[in-house]
């Protein structure tokens, strides 16, 4: 195992930046595409639209999470198979990064087309983008000792919320200048982010006897039937702490515009905090982990972060949302930064790709089922989008006892180090 190095692990996550960038517009104008028209719906949107109910639009807004389902694990533990010049995951960026690229900066273009035909655009981008998603993070644990993984999460995540702030800031400021700008803008960002990620970071070998054969079924059966209860416990911690976050993911917007009385652009542009929050605290997060251990510290992290839900559903004054929004991304951080190192500390060395499919098969399911689940509570009732901050709470409620269940995944001591892999470029 490499040395661990902040420098290498920033550049990988110049990968995470560009998937989070791309999902930061994707939520935050979707939902808007898809609702915009009907008569009950935001004034202030500005925008044309399908004029969908919310129970639809909840249900639209799961598919990139069901092809997530559905694909990103077995990607993950292929990867774990794969032998190319470039390494186990790289081929997969290559593959989908360009593919997504082009039919994400489709979508505005093809709105106001026949419906099937805008959504020939939204399907394409989501499968091209499970392509890559699965290796690009499973990158983080093959270069990264076990004793350094929060830390790595950290930094990593603090590229992920930098591309979310690209994304909510920049992306609403280009909003002025048609749906058309936030869209191009990112597909061209994660293009670039991509390619850092394919010319600078070399992968370890990976030792013959060390790879694989299991099948990500293999690996999940192993976990449901295996006397692994941590595992168990936590992937449904996971499932449900992240059941309460999607509903809110995709509903924000819809939420702000229509509760809090802003616009599309301002709605996004007040995301903003929330993901610089997240940016601050990544690498805080991961220091935090280390030192009072992972669960302890996701622990603080779901009970601040429901309370932050909570003050949502009462938050009348829009100049408050802000300082909700900066403490929740803060208390989202210490749960998001250290939940995956968990999983992969769990795995053995050879299916670290397919561990990272099961972290990603709990969060996947969970954001398949959370915002339809919610869009049909706030249908019930009456399209009061308040409801959703109420429904959250809940289900980090839930995560908390399966949290405290769990015995294992955190960090192991590091072993000795062998010298560091050079990056392209260095001599």
């Amino acid at each position: 195992m490499p040395a661990f190095s902040y420098r290498r692990t920033l550049i990988l996550g110049f990968g995470f930046l560009g998937i989070s960038l791309l999902w930061g517009i994707y939520n935050a104008y979707v939902p808007l595409l898809l609702q915009a028209g009907r008569p009950d719906f935001t004034k202030g949107a500005g925008l044309p639209g399908y004029g969908l109910g919310t129970t639809i639009t909840g249900f639209i807004m799961t598919l990139d999470n069901l092809a997530a389902l559905l694909i990103l694990p077995y990607i993950g533990a292929l990867s774990d198979r794969t032998h190319t010049r470039l390494g186990r995951r790289r081929p997969y960026i290559l593959a989908g990064a360009p593919v997504a690229a082009m039919a994400f900066a489709a979508i505005p273009l093809l709105n106001g087309a026949p419906l099937p035909v805008f959504m020939a655009a939204i399907i394409v981008t989501l499968l091209a983008m499970d392509l890559f998603r699965t290796p690009v993070i499973a990158l983080m644990p093959d270069i990264t000792p076990s004793a350094k993984r929060s830390q790595a999460n950290g930094a990593i995540n603090l590229m992920g919320g930098v591309g979310a702030v690209l994304a909510f800031l920049l992306g609403g400021w280009l909003f002025r200048f048609g749906i058309w700008a936030p869209f191009a803008f990112g597909a061209i960002t994660m293009l670039v982010a991509c390619g850092m990620v394919i010319a600078f970071i070399r992968e370890p070998e990976q030792p013959a006897e060390a790879e694989g054969e299991a099948s990500v079924l293999d690996t999940l059966r192993n976990v449901l039937r295996g006397a692994d209860r941590s595992a168990r416990a936590l992937l449904l911690a996971i499932f449900f702490w992240f059941l309460g976050y999607a509903a809110i993911e995709v509903f924000w917007t819809s939420y702000a515009t229509d509760v809090l009385g802003l616009n599309g652009g301002q709605a996004t542009m007040l995301l903003t905090f929330f993901s610089l929050s997240i940016v601050i605290c990544s690498i805080p997060s991961g220091l935090i982990g280390a030192r009072l251990g992972r669960k302890r510290t996701i622990t603080v992290g779901l009970l601040g972060f429901g309370s932050m839900l909570i003050w949502g559903y009462v938050l009348t004054d829009a100049t408050l949302a802000p300082l909700m929004l900066v403490i929740a991304g803060a208390m989202w951080s210490l749960i998001l930064v250290n939940s995956l190192p968990m999983v992969v500390d769990m795995a053995p060395p050879e299916r670290l790709g397919s561990y990272t499919g099961l972290y990603y098969l709990a969060s996947q399911s969970a954001a398949i089922l959370g915002p339809v689940l919610v869009g049909w509570i706030i249908a019930l009732a009456g399209n009061n989008y308040r409801v959703g901050f109420l429904y959250a709470p809940l289900t980090l409620l839930i995560a908390l006892p399966l949290l405290l269940l769990v015995q294992r995944g955190e960090a192991v001591p590091a072993a000795p180090s062998l010298p560091e892999p050079a990056i392209a470029g260095e001599r």
